[in-house]
């Protein structure tokens, strides 16, 4: 099998009322995905998304004629351009795809098989007041759900505080509470000063008082020596890495920051085969894996499987904060929704690679590109 061409087809879908994401100044009045599709001289074509592939000419040049099945050269070819433009990790993902679908295996099996399903954790995106978000918090618990990520999102993090003292005295003790401050990166635009070292280390000693699973990103991605006095001084997990560019910087993370928790995205930085590298390190060194999974459903799907494939953590971050975020309004490219069990668990798509067939047809009145 060899691949031929490289395929993209940009989508936007209306949000209607706009979504007021916690990390992101402006409210979001459309959702926006790229579709990648590779294809082969053996009629079988990938499909991924979850980011832009602003680079798709070239990755084309250069993929053109390669065995898909050859994931390492993909991979290195992708780093070269990534190097050089945008993240092309799209179509690392894709062409995963379409060896599971050539094997007519799901990916996660393909890649290992550890696990075939995994805890979700709810996590949370929506700027609510605190009685809101103990209301949300406690439905999802009732709905099975036995963990939840709460983001802070005021200008004073004692605010934030005491949303996650209400949460913890309703659920009880039974039920995890992740954090995320937001502190690793910045929308673009958005030129508020990170938290530094003091901040962080009071933060993690009030929320470990709280009985908090993790916290995460409460210092920039690249602030490694920052990470490393945190970890020395607090006892809570930390978790970081989701945004960052390149697998050095996940590598620097583990090795010398000390996080617990190493977060790359598999559409975003390092694709399928680099992610599963890092959480190979992770392991090695007594930490762990767990992907950032909040871009489209799309890419929901494609950490999913590669989070069952190889993390050892019980838990997978699902956006999912209704009804500001449903699965559906999270999913509306995927012929369905991709639900969270009555037991807390989320399963990939079954199928061969990620399990997804797309009803290109369906979405033409939203393509735009």
């Amino acid at each position: 099998m060899r691949i031929t061409g490289v395929e993209t087809r940009v989508y936007r879908h209306p949000l209607d009322p706009p979504f007021r994401a916690a990390w992101d100044p402006l409210p979001r009045d459309h959702a926006e995905e790229t579709l990648v599709l590779v294809h082969s001289d053996e009629g079988l074509t990938g499909v991924a998304g979850g980011a832009p592939l602003p680079d798709r000419a070239l990755l084309e040049r250069l993929l053109n004629g390669v065995d898909p099945f050859r994931t390492e050269v993909v991979r290195e070819i992708c780093e070269t351009v990534d190097f050089h433009g945008g993240r092309p990790w799209t179509v690392e993902v894709a062409v995963w795809d379409l060896v599971g679908r050539a094997l007519d295996k799901p990916l996660w099996l393909v890649l290992g098989g550890r696990s075939d399903r995994l805890y979700a954790y709810a996590s949370s995106g929506e700027r609510v007041e605190p009685d809101e978000r103990v209301k949300r918090v406690l439905a999802l618990r009732d709905a099975g759900i036995r963990a939840v990520k709460i983001r802070f999102d005021h200008r004073d993090w004692g605010d934030d505080l005491e949303v996650v003292q209400q949460v913890r005295r309703a659920v009880g003790s039974e039920f995890q509470i992740m954090v995320d401050v937001n502190q690793g990166w910045r929308m673009a635009g958005d030129l508020r000063q990170p938290w530094d070292v003091p901040t962080a280390i009071a933060c993690a000693r009030a929320l470990e008082r709280c009985d908090v699973y993790w916290l995460e990103e409460p210092l920039p991605s690249h602030d490694v020596d920052g990470y490393a006095r945190l970890r020395s001084r607090v006892s809570i997990r930390l978790a970081a890495g989701e945004m960052v560019r390149s697998l050095t910087e996940a590598r620097d993370l583990v090795i010398r920051g000390g996080v617990d928790v190493v977060q790359p995205d598999a559409v975003l930085a390092g694709g399928i085969g680099g992610c599963r590298r890092i959480a190979a390190l992770a392991d090695l060194c007594g930490r762990a894996f767990s992907p950032h999974t909040w871009s489209t459903g799309m890419g929901l799907v494609a950490n999913l499987h590669l989070a069952c494939a190889v993390s050892t953590v019980e838990f997978i971050e699902v956006p999912f904060d209704p009804p500001a975020w449903s699965s559906e309004r999270r999913d509306w490219m995927l012929p369905a929704p991709v639900a969270i069990d009555r037991d807390g668990t989320i399963r990939p798509p079954a199928g061969p690679g990620l399990g997804v067939s797309m009803d290109l047809e369906a979405l033409e009145r939203y393509r735009v590109a």
